[in-house]
């Protein structure tokens, strides 16, 4: 079993969407019937803490990145023009006073689409990702597929990319240095909807990903180890 983070290689802790109109209580029906994991403010603020303080005395590079979500649909909570300010950002996950943590807005689920995100990670040679915030189902599970899909966090050891060939064969083989994609499931949270319950989608959205898209590892693992530099 792998380490649950290697401090040994560029990391950045991806937030997604900690944003104050997913955790007032007087909009949670707007999202569905309720939210799952009552421990996510306490696992993300334990999370950003630690990898904070491992930053500060790693010797290889490491950056907390902020996504933000900017609805284009009026009347949204997450539209700017929203009375209630819901795209704010929480207090316990605001950006760094001294500009040191990037900000990226997006307008739809993935964090890669209209943003410069990918571009980003690779310019910084970032071969490991942590990624954790809101919602699990919508914008978190679609930012890992895609960081997966597209490769941000693998290295190609050879001329790429992967050319597919009309009956399925490949024009030639390309070999691949995976990077690390990790989720802390406990450090994210949903909300029920389709007439399931906010932990059954949560749970069902988590491990359709573990394994296959990215590895899934508590906060408290997650956590431990950052700790462990400091």
């Amino acid at each position: 079993m792998s380490a649950p983070v290697d401090l040994n290689i560029p990391t950045a802790l991806i937030l997604i969407d900690n944003q104050s109109a997913f955790c007032d209580p007087e909009n949670l029906s707007y999202w569905g019937t309720g939210r799952s994991n009552p421990q996510y403010e306490v696992n993300i603020q334990a999370l950003i803490s630690a990898f904070r303080a491992a930053r500060s005395s790693a010797s290889t590079f490491m950056e907390v990145i902020h996504i933000f979500h900017s609805s284009v649909t009026p009347g949204s909570l997450l539209h700017p023009s929203h009375p209630n300010d819901g795209i704010r950002p929480l207090a316990f996950a605001t950006p760094a006073s001294d500009g040191s943590e990037p900000i990226f807005w997006k307008s739809v689920n993935s964090s890669f689409i209209g943003t410069d995100l990918e571009a980003h990670l690779r310019e910084k040679g970032i071969r490991q990702i942590i990624i954790a915030g809101l919602t699990t189902d919508h914008c978190v599970s679609t930012t890992v597929r895609m960081a997966a899909n597209l490769g941000v966090v693998d290295r190609l050891l050879d001329d790429g990319p992967v050319e597919i060939k009309s009956d399925g064969t490949h024009v030639k083989d390309i070999r691949v240095e995976q990077g690390r994609i990790i989720l802390v499931p406990d450090a994210t949270a949903t909300f029920g909807k389709g007439g399931f319950d906010a932990e059954t989608v949560h749970a069902v959205s988590v491990a359709s990903l573990d394994g296959e898209f990215c590895e899934a590892i508590n906060a408290e693992d997650v956590v431990k180890s950052l700790r462990s530099t400091v």
